[in-house]
């Protein structure tokens, strides 16, 4: 979705705050989540379960021991459905994100479109998903504490939004926002395909040029958040449990230390204020929050000045499926 540029002097104003805020270290802070646990292929599921399996623990083991090394809090949005596929390694993946210390939030039984959902259907994936990892958590001495939207897909309407918002806390769930997005999906698609084909030069110019695109959504969030909120919220980045992201994670975790990030918990980013306020925009699309805060506040912003990933990624198989 594409918005409207604001005034060019409000713009500037906010734009040199953005600049000066950047260059104060200690003061940015970022939370670290990973969608779709415990394993997103980047293609269907196949036949061969324990290939899915070795792939599923291999990359597991390489997120958590960055984030372990680094000390990086983070919070995993499991998929029941993808967890019971995987047999029990799926709980075994799940088991040795909590026993590392890592928080575990619910992401639905099945990852619907829940544009499609009414809201009883909602509500039964959401309590599928519950009994997948709450006895994971309670097992390490946690509660339960955050739901994340499949494509983030807070409510299409408004009695389904108001409905949803009323039914997470009853349950004990609050909804997990995300202001950083790198579109990795589309980069692993690919990347997974290149590995399939042994294209190595391929793959390694896939990796620079995520790390590339990475670094500069990361700038132009930072830009976009505080441009409407007037300044920089801690940010909360959105990743997936993917190959691409277990085999350059490190380099991910540098980009933000590079640039003064603290890594906290998603639970403390929550304190800030501009979470603290209710989600009142109802859009079917999945927008970062920096897009929603801007609507809910009547800010205009230029999405165009979103960098969109390199084309020949995309469309890197498109060849082969013809």
């Amino acid at each position: 979705m594409r918005f409207a540029l604001l005034g060019t002097a409000a713009g500037l104003a906010l734009l040199v705050l953005s600049g000066a805020f950047a260059q104060q270290p200690g003061r940015r802070a970022v939370a670290i989540t990973v969608d779709d646990l415990p394993y997103a292929p980047g293609h269907p599921f196949s036949s061969d379960l324990s290939g899915e399996v070795a792939a599923a623990r291999a990359v597991n083991r390489r997120l958590l021991a960055a984030f372990r090394d680094r000390k990086v809090p983070v919070t995993g949005f499991v998929i029941g459905e993808r967890a019971q596929s995987l047999g029990p390694a799926g709980v075994e993946i799940l088991t040795r994100w909590t026993h590392d210390g890592f928080d575990l939030g619910n992401h639905t039984w099945s990852h619907p479109d829940m544009n499609d959902l009414s809201i009883a259907q909602i509500e039964g994936e959401i309590m599928r998903g519950d009994a997948v990892i709450r006895p994971l958590m309670e097992g390490a001495g946690r509660k339960v504490a955050f739901f994340r939207f499949p494509m983030n897909e807070t409510g299409n309407t408004k009695p389904k939004h108001d409905a949803i918002a009323e039914f997470l806390p009853s349950r004990g769930y609050a909804s997990a926002p995300c202001t950083i997005d790198t579109s990795d999906y589309i980069f692993n698609a690919a990347y997974v395909e290149m590995l399939a084909r042994k294209d190595v030069a391929s793959a390694r110019k896939l990796r620079g040029e995520y790390i590339a695109y990475s670094d500069s959504e990361i700038d132009y969030y930072a830009r976009l958040n505080t441009q409407v909120l007037g300044y920089e919220p801690p940010e909360v980045m959105l990743l997936h449990d993917n190959r691409l992201n277990a085999d350059v994670i490190g380099d991910l975790l540098k980009l933000f230390e590079t640039k003064h990030y603290r890594f906290i918990s998603l639970a403390a980013s929550q304190s800030d204020a501009a979470y603290r306020a209710p989600s009142t925009y109802i859009t079917k699309y999945g927008w970062m929050w920096g897009y929603r805060w801007a609507k809910e506040r009547g800010i205009t912003v230029d999405g165009s000045l979103e960098p969109d990933p390199p084309k020949w990624i995309a469309e890197y198989d498109k060849p082969a499926k013809r």
